[in-house]
């Protein structure tokens, strides 16, 4: 039956696409180049660029939350982690393990967030989560977050929203004195806290190149969390004469850390070693007048080596490689023809599950059509995996002006959720003491739908309002069993729904307003209890004000209410609800005429006591000081 239903909802999108596409065919094909004064003018395709993403945003039917790299410098953000966690709707919780960092997106509790890097996965073969801190803010552009139901080219793991962090792609610059620059950042704070990072970027006719390295330590509240890491980046760019751009991106860092456990399961004597390496190659250029192509070539190399507290040592070795591949039709009468495809390979060698592998590969396929005030549109995608077999994707979206400032939207979707690695055999996540995989799990199937009103009171106020659901088949979530160790089982159904609001103002020039609230109704039809991760309720509120002398100050007031970290209601697994206020401020100066910034990070400003994770309690009162040095 469940494949009669996968089948019969496949058959039901390819026919709606099918008729979209006949209508608009004559229009696809027709010469969409204009003539002035006897010369070709060659149109810009209407794709999801760096440049075009405010565009897409505004007339696509998806959610779309961006924040630049103009915003993540002028807010001082110290990781990427930070700028994510302040954007609408979006929590970050950071746990102790080598890949700890947990993305929620709409109150969580209903799947795992993807997470993409210049649009290719990063999170293929992990728990759920990255460590972003792989990833440095200083090679950031742009962060984009998709709220589900999400466009099916973005890829499978994306079913409770996705993250795609573009990265800088250094172009040359015009003037003599500024070809080559540089940034310098250093600071420290807060139980034995050290960080330092420099960005150097050299503009050569062979290529442009960027260069980041970083290093900081930890010693942490609690013992055994102490943290030391490194990482460093390169990004070569070129673009040539047939306007195609090369992008050659390579990463890497480490870690070696403490695993200090939850506080009824402590582990003092814990440890972990994690490396990870990638290297991206990217390719992008024009098809005729109105087509763009996009191919992507990436590996991933991780080795963990993680000590329990017994002694026992488990070391991971884990290689990933991939090639993404997308081409895009525009044209003038508004609308775009998506086709694209991935091929993937995930090989896991570990000492205690044994070695394991995955060869993935899918096709997708999407238009988006404007007519007069409406734009529709409607994707499938279909994948195979070695261990999973097949199962399809979809999603279809409707967006209307109402009026010059009032937009409104609705999407649909349906997708598959295959068990990662580390859900079937725990291989890399956290302590060997906490946590263990099911090889028996069954994937996950998501039905998901939303509907949004967006409007515009001015270009200095804007207020939106989101309904959705979500709906589970085969939940995949973790139990705690009578050794404090968690498990993940599938629960046979489940679902969420609640409404989303977002208003951002700014009242005057140098005063701003942000605020988000979101409350949702969840419960797993099993037992009729909660899910766990999914507070009822969920605000979070900005204030960004800018003093006379160039002062910039930042206020954020978050408050939770309470969450149970498994499923059910039991008071023991119970997260009291709590209200946090983080301050920041950044005061510009001048050292030997070059501009510098002095800032101060406090958190939990007034040392409140609360649970982040199950028995992970928040470190509490901190505070981070530092400089950053443009040269």
């Amino acid at each position: 039956m469940k494949n009669m239903n996968r089948h019969i909802l496949l058959f039901l999108f390819f026919t709606g696409y099918l008729l979209i596409f006949l209508l608009s065919a004559p229009l696809l094909a027709e010469d969409h180049s204009t003539r002035v004064e006897g010369q070709v003018q060659r149109l810009a395709p209407i794709t999801v660029t760096a440049e075009r993403i405010p565009q897409y945003v505004k007339n696509h039917p998806q959610n779309v939350v961006i924040m630049n790299q103009e915003e993540i410098k002028k807010r001082n953000f110290l990781e990427v982690g930070e700028a994510l966690a302040s954007m609408p709707g979006v929590d970050v919780r950071q746990s102790s393990g080598s890949m700890g960092t947990k993305i929620s997106i709409r109150g969580g509790g209903s799947g795992s967030v993807l997470i993409l890097v210049d649009g290719r996965p990063i999170n293929s073969s992990q728990y759920g989560g990255v460590d972003l801190n792989t990833i440095p803010v200083e090679i950031v552009k742009q962060v984009m977050v998709f709220k589900p139901p999400v466009p099916v080219w973005l890829g499978q793991g994306s079913t409770a929203g996705a993250v795609n962090i573009v990265t800088v792609s250094p172009t040359r610059s015009t003037s003599k004195k500024s070809r080559n620059k540089g940034r310098f950042k250093m600071r420290g704070g807060s139980y034995g806290a050290a960080n330092a990072s420099c960005t150097y970027t050299v503009s050569q006719d062979q290529g442009n190149v960027m260069l980041t390295a970083g290093g900081g330590h930890k010693d942490g509240k609690r013992p055994n969390s102490d943290r030391d890491s490194g990482n460093f980046s390169f990004n070569w760019s070129k673009k040539s004469q047939f306007q195609t751009r090369y992008d050659l991106n390579g990463r890497y860092y480490q870690t070696e850390h403490g695993s200090s456990g939850p506080t009824d399961n402590e582990t003092p004597n814990a440890r972990q070693n994690y490396r990870k390496g990638s290297l991206d190659f990217h390719a992008d250029g024009l098809i005729g007048d109105t087509g763009e192509f996009t191919m992507k070539w990436y590996t991933d190399i991780e080795d963990l080596k993680d000590r329990a507290n017994d002694g026992r040592i488990s070391t991971l070795e884990n290689y990933k490689y991939g090639m993404k591949g997308e081409t895009i039709w525009s044209h003038e009468e508004g609308g775009a023809l998506r086709l694209g495809g991935l091929l993937e390979r995930n090989e896991v060698e570990h000492n205690i599950s044994g070695d394991h592998h995955r060869e993935k590969a899918s096709l997708h396929l999407q238009h988006d059509r404007e007519i007069y005030d409406f734009t529709i549109s409607l994707g499938l995608r279909g994948e195979h995996t070695s261990d999973f077999g097949y199962f399809p994707a979809g999603n279809i979206g409707l967006s209307y002006a109402v009026g010059q400032n009032t937009l409104l939207k609705t999407n649909a979707g349906y997708s598959v959720e295959i068990p990662t690695f580390n859900q079937l055999y725990q291989p890399s996540h956290g302590s060997i003491d906490q946590v263990r995989g099911n090889p028996n799990l069954s994937e996950e199937e998501i039905y998901s739908c939303d509907l949004s009103l967006e409007h515009s009171f001015s270009k200095k106020t804007v207020f939106n309002a989101t309904l959705f659901r979500t709906d589970t088949r085969d939940m995949i979530t973790y139990l705690r069993d009578e050794n404090l160790i968690y498990h993940p089982e599938n629960i046979s159904r489940a679902y969420k729904q609640g409404v989303e609001i977002f208003l951002t103002s700014k009242w005057q020039k140098n005063i701003s307003l942000d605020l988000s609230y979101i409350y949702q109704d969840k419960e797993n039809k099993e037992t009729n209890k909660d899910l766990p991760y999914s507070p009822r309720h969920n605000a979070k509120l900005t204030g960004k004000f800018v003093l006379p002398t160039g002062t910039k100050v930042e206020a954020i007031f978050k408050a939770l209410s309470h969450q149970y970290s498994s499923p059910g209601t039991v008071q023991s697994k119970k997260l009291d609800s709590y209200c946090v206020v983080n301050l920041k401020t950044i005061h510009p100066i001048l050292i030997k005429s070059l501009p510098c910034e002095i800032f101060v990070h406090i958190n939990n400003l007034f040392d409140t006591y609360f649970e982040s994770h199950a028995g992970y309690p928040d470190d509490g009162f901190r505070f981070i000081a530092g400089m950053n040095m443009n040269f």
